[in-house]
């Protein structure tokens, strides 16, 4: 060093070796200071895309490969929602915390996938989960950074068509916690179901399907619901389904009881709030609101979700009247489910209809900003161990 000392370019050669040292030795930043997409989330690796695009373009097999959980599977599922729920927590605490490579790991010995989505329109990070085999278990969309305490459930993609599409939408434009949705078609098992129900509605007008997840309690749609209710007492759920319908009977609204008149029904209050929305509100009916059943009679009170978050005591075989408020089942026309207003009819009303029946929004800073957010850096991937 004795050579280099006294010359101007020397001086500058020394002092960058010294930073360089330096920062080097640098502390990492104090924990809690790393947003929680910017940490370890990063692990999970990354799909990029069109939310809504790639949420429409799922795929709905119609081929009989459809199969039921196992009892060790359905255990494994629950692990996994455990460790992922667990980890989203944890980074949003602390965004250099959260054991995500345990998350995959967990998810892989469920049969699943899981990556971090990072949707191209809002630039807004969500957890992707998908089925890895061939019996066409749930998709599902968690938004860790939700501003409302509402699931919503998309069971019949594939036979109630454009309900995916539309629960996309919900879900952001209400910045919502979930979105769940089926994969395989609703007619794809030719077994029937063992649960309670009536004639289903495939061609050969057989019972209820094992493929139809709202009317079977051993699939991942059905399950991450249970989660979903139990964790949390306040969670709300809303399940879009499409009928037929005419301009007389646009909407059926139930909340999966089997009551038939009660005046303090969420269905009721929803009714009474989609009808400020569309041009005919003698279109819109609740199951709970009058005497006797709506046109099409599709009250949900064979619904498997709507059984157990009212607290049946047995979802399967069991329908129930005792109303947690917490679940709505909506039928629509496919005029409410598309975003052609020009009828006056679109799932914007729908859309507008839930926001203020629930208005609550309080997570994640939402009573002070209750939009999606702002977008999210487009971090690179971190590798597991």
């Amino acid at each position: 060093m004795a050579q280099l000392r006294g010359t101007y370019s020397s001086r500058i050669w020394l002092g960058m070796v010294l930073a360089t040292t330096a920062l080097a030795w640098m502390p990492a930043p104090a924990r809690g200071q790393t947003l929680w997409h910017a940490g370890n989330f990063r692990k999970l690796p990354a799909v990029h895309g069109n939310f809504a695009t790639t949420v429409a373009g799922l795929s709905h097999p119609n081929a009989g490969g459809y199969g039921t959980l196992s009892a060790s599977r359905t255990q494994k599922f629950q692990i996994f929602l455990d460790g992922l729920f667990t980890a989203i927590d944890d980074s949003l605490a602390d965004g250099d915390t959260g054991d995500w490579c345990g998350v995959q790991a967990q998810a892989a010995a469920a049969g699943y996938a899981v990556s971090r989505f990072r949707d191209s329109i809002t630039g807004r990070w969500f957890v992707y989960g998908y089925d890895t085999t061939s019996f066409g278990q749930a998709y599902f969309f968690i938004n860790p950074f939700a501003k409302r305490n509402i699931v919503i459930e998309v069971p019949h993609e594939g036979y109630d068509l454009g309900t995916a599409a539309e629960g996309a939408r919900i879900f952001t434009e209400l910045a919502a916690r979930a979105l769940i949705i089926n994969k395989e078609h609703r007619c794809s098992d030719p077994d029937a179901t063992a649960c309670t129900g009536s004639t289903g509605p495939c061609a050969d007008n057989k019972p209820l399907r094992q493929s139809d997840v709202c009317h079977e309690d051993r699939n991942t749609f059905h399950v991450l619901h249970q989660h979903l209710s139990d964790v949390d007492g306040v969670t709300k759920f809303v399940q879009l389904h499409g009928f037929g319908g005419t301009s007389t009977d646009i909407a059926e609204i139930a909340d999966g009881t089997t009551t038939d008149v009660n005046a303090s029904s969420v269905s009721v209050l929803f009714a009474s709030k989609l009808d400020t929305y569309v041009p005919s509100s003698s279109a819109v009916d609740s199951c709970q609101e009058y005497e006797g059943n709506p046109p099409s009679a599709l009250c949900a009170t064979n619904n498997v979700q709507g059984r157990y978050t009212n607290g049946s005591a047995d979802e399967c075989t069991l329908g129930t009247t005792s109303l947690s408020n917490r679940f709505l089942h909506i039928e629509q026309a496919a005029t409410l489910r598309d975003t052609d207003a020009s009828d006056g009819y679109s799932s914007d009303d729908v859309r507008n209809a839930i926001r203020d029946t629930w208005p609550t929004c309080n997570m994640n800073n939402g009573a002070t900003d209750c939009n999606l957010g702002a977008a999210q850096t487009d971090y690179s991937n971190l590798s597991c161990p």
